[in-house]
């Protein structure tokens, strides 16, 4: 228990590190990080934008080709993309469908590189918003504090759960007992979010609930899974990954304008899966939640696993030891 308590506190020191040190440089960036937009135009001068956007240096963007024009407005409307293109060749300029739902930075960088890409070709570009911010939500503000209550709260149950009944369950049936209680706890915060959500944005409050419900699930099993590893501990490194290391997505605003790591990594993290998925609500009619709901379910059963294995090491400890003793 000594080593890994060392190892956990070495561990947590190098997070804390890497993530002051990203605060401190994190602004958005000039350029997005492969962010997915739409090409609509006959196909020769498709391809052509194509391999000039796969040249690129460290690849701003990634673009696909789209059949029609309709179908690249549908692309930006339903979240497909970030931005779609469409090319008339009865005219020197271009329409650059944005939306502006995701905030100034992003779209601003987006219309940037388009422009370095098209200029050259002689070629302007017209921006049209297909997805407007409402009214005082500009960058999905609203969908960020939600999802920043439900982070903090996936935090704060299972250390209230620890405050009371201490960091580990001293037997299994407690164990699963302890679980069921947090999912319980889980399910009923995520249906108040639900509430506030749906009152504000609209859609449908169980997709809302799910997506509440999830957040604080995996978050407060991920908790648990780290303070069965390293007890009270644990609860230091679960406040590195679950707030100081969403820090820079609240000040940027966008994965895609992360420095790297964070752009590759946060859409893996329950933070990033989970504003992902909020925004997909919020502006997109929940098209596409399945990704970030699987990366929600894939951290809360790691660690429902994670649990039960280092339960089964500790019983395995506490038999062994009395043995090593005698011997």
């Amino acid at each position: 228990m000594g080593r890994r308590r060392m190892i956990a506190a070495i561990g947590l020191g190098v997070l804390q590190i890497v993530v002051v040190v990203s605060l401190a440089l994190a602004g958005p960036d000039d350029a997005t990080h492969r962010a997915p937009i739409g090409i609509s135009a006959p196909p020769v001068v498709a391809s052509t934008v194509l391999k000039i956007i796969d040249a690129e240096p460290g690849r701003p963007v990634v673009a696909r080709a789209i059949a029609t024009a309709a179908a690249a407005r549908a692309s930006v409307q339903d979240g497909s993309v970030v931005a779609a293109v469409v090319v008339d060749l009865s005219s020197e300029t271009d329409i650059l469908y944005i939306a502006s739902a995701r905030g100034t930075w992003l779209n601003s960088a987006v219309e940037r590189q388009v422009s370095a890409i098209e200029g050259p070709l002689g070629r302007r570009v017209e921006v049209r918003d297909l997805v407007p911010a409402r009214a005082g939500d500009a960058g999905a503000r609203g969908v960020f504090a939600i999802v920043g209550v439900l982070v903090i709260l996936a935090f704060a149950v299972p250390i209230v759960v620890t405050w009371l009944r201490g960091p580990v369950a001293p037997t299994f049936g407690l164990g699963v007992l302890r679980l069921a209680v947090v999912s319980g706890s889980s399910g009923a915060l995520g249906l108040v979010a639900a509430m506030v959500a749906a009152g504000r944005y609209g859609g449908d409050v169980p997709g809302w609930w799910l997506i509440g419900t999830l957040t604080v699930l995996a978050g407060a099993t991920t908790t648990m899974a780290l303070q069965s590893l390293f007890g009270v501990v644990g609860i230091g490194i679960a406040s590195t990954v679950f707030v100081l290391a969403a820090a820079p997505l609240v000040r940027v605003g966008s994965p895609l304008l992360l420095p790297e790591p964070w752009a590759f990594i946060t859409p893996w993290l329950p933070h990033g899966a989970a504003l992902d998925a909020g925004i997909n609500q919020a502006y997109f009619g929940g098209g596409n939640l399945l990704p970030p709901m699987l990366v929600l379910l894939a951290w809360t059963a790691l660690s429902v696993l994670t649990m039960v294995v280092s339960r089964r090491e500790r019983t395995r400890d506490h038999i062994e030891s009395p043995a090593l003793a005698l011997g």
